[in-house]
């Protein structure tokens, strides 16, 4: 798998959205346990809007853990193989490439 090393500073802030989803998705799924064992209504909905909320939450925790993010994250948008090639042999130069 090909991955980017990122800089510090963003490996960093990746710990904030990281840390706030992940706190945010639990946080949902427990109220709605809660809910659910009292036997109201759209606890099944709070669980899952907590379980959608810890996804990008340990995506951004992995990201901020290893300090590489995926060639396909990094790598959205160019137009063609040829930006692609260029984009990969800059962070090779660089030494910011994994392969």
């Amino acid at each position: 798998m090909i991955e980017y090393r990122i800089r510090t500073f963003f490996r960093i802030m990746a710990w904030l959205p990281g840390l706030f989803c992940c706190a945010l998705g639990i946080g949902l799924m427990v109220v709605g346990y809660r809910a659910m064992s009292a036997g109201q209504v759209g606890e099944v909905l709070t669980i899952l809007i907590g379980l959608v909320t810890c996804v990008p939450g340990s995506l951004f925790l992995r990201v901020a853990w290893t300090g590489r993010v995926p060639a396909s994250v990094e790598e959205y948008g160019l137009d063609g193989p040829g930006e692609v090639e260029w984009s990969r042999s800059e962070a090779r130069r660089e030494g910011r490439l994994k392969e």
